[in-house]
């Protein structure tokens, strides 16, 4: 069971929408869902990481929320002046809490 009391962190939750731009391409925009209260856990240490040939600073943070039904794969959280992406969503406790595994790359 988690105590509430450990959501001590304002975190926003960010939704995607998709629109066409000028040339008919889709463009993923990101807006403002919600400010919610959430717990910060640092899941791993930051390490070096080679993806599309450039070294990326990788961090995985788990955020625990309160139970929320608009909250998937496609939301980004934004905390401390940082945007995180969830790479995975799991319920806690008969839909009292949702926990969020993100992945920050700068």
């Amino acid at each position: 069971m988690i105590d509430p009391g450990k959501l001590d962190r304002r975190i926003t939750l960010q939704s995607a929408s998709v629109s066409a731009d000028g040339f008919g391409q889709s463009v993923r925009t990101y807006g403002t869902l919600a400010t919610v209260w959430a717990m910060v856990e640092y899941r791993g240490v930051p390490k070096e990481g080679d993806e599309t040939d450039k070294l990326t600073s990788v961090n995985k943070v788990r955020f625990t929320i309160r139970y929320r039904s608009d909250v998937n794969a496609t939301t980004k959280i934004s905390w401390d002046s940082k945007s995180y992406e969830i790479e995975g969503v799991s319920l806690e406790g008969r839909e009292r809490y949702l926990i969020l595994d993100t992945i920050l790359r700068d």
